[in-house]
């Protein structure tokens, strides 16, 4: 086989591996895990926010917990104190009657932001246990695009492994050489290196050659019958682009 079919043959080995390679990084279930990792992490913030708020709810109703405890307390004794018997001037007995009201409004004010707190505590309670629900069934969808991601990409790697056995095999057929400056092409024209010339156009850049250049390509030694003393380039090379042309 000529040698420029095989290297034409390692091309098309190299561009199908290119292709896999980009398939393999731009699964779809890339961008989706990318996507539900994004929710995830803007559904811990708002858990943490929230577990924050239920914190803070809760150490407040311990504070009004504690207050009403001290005003119960202090007006039991005040009010014990009243109708003990113990005191019996007027105006101490005014006094105790005056405290005990004050201790009765302070007592109904408490209750009533203890009650608010309560009510504010069931609802942060409520958010953060929809908020954590939310954000286990976001991590079992996430397993499960894991595992789609997974297959595909084991599929993908399957095929990659056959392909670069498959290169692997060309490659040793062709000349180092010619192997050296076709990967070193490969690298300066975007991973195509190599094209076959139909009539006159090169199926490189796809632009129509001159039929005197043509002409001249055509009349250039195969790879390996340049005369003796001569160069072997052994290819003939696009004018536009630079390819090695496979005529």
């Amino acid at each position: 086989m000529n040698p420029l079919e095989r290297l034409l043959e390692l091309q098309a080995h190299d561009t199908r591996i290119a292709q896999l390679e980009h398939r393999h990084a731009q699964l779809p279930e890339r961008a989706e895990l990318r996507e539900l990792e994004s929710q995830s992490e803007e559904l811990a913030e708002r858990i943490a926010a929230a577990r924050q708020q239920h914190a803070e709810l809760e150490r407040l109703q311990r504070r009004y917990d504690d207050d009403l405890a001290l005003v119960l307390a202090k007006r039991d004794r005040e009010r014990n104190l009243l109708y003990s018997g113990e005191v019996t001037a007027v105006r101490e007995l005014q006094s105790l009657e005056e405290e005990v009201a004050a201790l009765g409004r302070r007592q109904r004010v408490v209750e009533d932001k203890l009650l608010e707190v309560m009510e504010d505590l069931e609802a942060a309670a409520t958010e953060l246990a929809s908020l954590s629900q939310s954000h286990r069934e976001l991590g079992a969808g996430m397993d499960s695009v894991n595992v789609r991601l997974g297959t595909a990409a084991a599929e993908i790697d399957a095929e990659l492994d056959q392909v670069r056995l498959a290169r692997a095999d060309v490659g040793k057929d062709v000349d180092s050489g010619l192997l050296e400056r076709y990967e070193r092409l490969r690298s300066q024209i975007g991973g195509v290196a190599v094209a076959r010339l139909e009539a006159t156009s090169c199926m490189g850049c796809h632009l129509t050659l001159p039929l005197m250049e043509v002409d001249r390509l055509r009349r250039l030694p195969e790879v390996g019958e340049a005369p003796p003393g001569e160069d072997d380039k052994g290819t003939a090379n696009c004018p536009s682009c630079g390819r090695i042309l496979v005529i």
